[in-house]
């Protein structure tokens, strides 16, 4: 469970991150910018985040 809870974590820690670089970009390049590469950022930095909670310990 707090596996679970961690990779949940980092999923999270990742969608705000994109959307905080996203906010900072000028309006010209927010709605340049297509709604399927915000989200499949969000996707691997948490798939990234998820796995290395997943690993097991050494």
């Amino acid at each position: 469970m707090d596996r679970l809870l961690r990779a949940v974590g980092w999923c999270a820690l990742a969608f705000l991150l994109v959307l905080g670089v996203v906010a900072l970009l000028p309006r010209a390049v927010q709605d340049a910018v297509p709604d399927a590469v915000i989200g499949g950022a969000v996707l691997v930095l948490g798939a990234v985040g998820a796995r290395r909670v997943a690993r097991r310990p050494r």
